[in-house]
């Protein structure tokens, strides 16, 4: 019994220790892929089916009628209880030829929606090398500090082109 004591005492002093170099790994908080909360989603009107789409059987899409993709939108307060600092949102793209300009957003804005407090956007097209083919775009976004809990964060992809631009596979993930 005593060799058990003193091994598990020896275990937990050695787990205890670190070196001050040690970096904690800080994991991310996904909190939605594709359409799994639609709660969360804006503009879930421009979907629509396809045999061309990288997973399932439908895709969102941006084109000359259709300017915000489908969005993810909620309040700072209900996305984590613990600080988070910055965003990832990464989706896949279809886009046919360079003609197409569109970014990835993310916009913060009061709750009552009367004021912008911080907007970001990024270019797809300086991601997406090849055409007629599925790409990985992935953005990240610092976000800032001292946000008011009630303000809505929303993320998309705002096409300023008249070209049909398919997404898929939408992910979020805050840190």
């Amino acid at each position: 019994m005593r060799a058990i004591l003193f091994f598990s005492a020896v275990a937990l002093f050695v787990s205890s220790c670190s070196s001050p170099e040690t970096k904690p790994t800080i994991s991310p908080i996904t909190m939605a892929y594709n359409n799994t909360e639609p709660d969360d989603w804006n503009n879930a009107y421009a979907t629509k089916p396809t045999d061309n789409a990288h997973s399932g059987k439908t895709v969102a899409y941006v084109d000359s009628a259709v300017e915000f993709s489908l969005g993810y939108s909620k309040t700072m307060a209900n996305i984590s209880k613990t600080p988070i600092d910055s965003v990832v949102f990464s989706y896949w793209v279809f886009m046919k030829d360079n003609k197409a300009k569109a970014k990835t957003v993310l916009s913060i804005d009061k709750a009552d929606k009367s004021k912008n407090l911080f907007w970001a956007g990024y270019l797809i097209d300086e991601k997406v090398k090849e055409y007629n083919k599925w790409m990985q775009v992935t953005e990240s976004f610092k976000l800032p500090a001292n946000m008011d809990p009630t303000s809505v964060l929303k993320l998309y992809v705002w096409n300023n082109s008249k070209e049909e631009i398919l997404l898929d596979d939408f992910k979020v993930e805050f840190y």
